[in-house]
């Protein structure tokens, strides 16, 4: 499909209106658009009504925000080096199981994890257990991330309101 053909479907216009556009007016939407996407995209816009690319930054957004919050309320009933062992048990379990997140496995590691005390081992476990798989799975796959960003936005991250949101905890 040609950019022509594309605009013209886009914008419900004709073909000498987005000519107009383009060349005399110069309009900043036409400009904008070229920018921002590939005709490949604008296509699968037309298409699907979606952008795979932007959906994909969306969902990447969203999981990268839930496991800062894992990561944060695991931080707050350990400690820094508990912390980092667990997400390191977590991301060696997933490895070790076929790039699975299976949380018997993840329980055998943590009660087997003798630098923890039982109390905590339950309170991790606990919080890894209300996690959806999709979130232990991004946290696997981007430990160092993880790690990297939550340290970049350090205190920014500690609201009171965030200890009491129930379905994290």
């Amino acid at each position: 499909m040609t950019k022509e053909m594309i605009m013209t479907k886009l914008f419900e216009f004709s073909a000498p209106t987005y000519y107009k556009w383009k060349k005399q007016d110069k309009r900043k939407i036409i400009s904008l658009i070229e920018y921002a996407f590939t005709d490949e995209e604008l296509v699968e816009f037309l298409k699907t009504g979606k952008i795979s690319r932007i959906e994909d930054m969306g969902s990447q957004d969203y999981l990268l925000d839930l496991s800062l919050k894992f990561y944060k309320l695991l931080r707050h009933i350990t400690n820094y080096k508990v912390a980092k062992k667990v997400t390191i048990l977590l991301e060696e379990s997933f490895e070790e199981n076929s790039n699975k997140v299976i949380i018997e496995k993840i329980a055998e590691s943590i009660y087997s994890e003798e630098e923890f005390y039982t109390s905590m081992k339950l309170a991790i476990l606990n919080l890894i257990q209300k996690q959806e798989p999709l979130v232990l799975e991004y946290i696997c796959k981007n430990r160092g991330k993880l790690e990297s960003e939550f340290n970049k936005k350090g205190s920014k991250l500690l609201k009171k309101t965030d200890f009491l949101v129930p379905n994290i905890a």
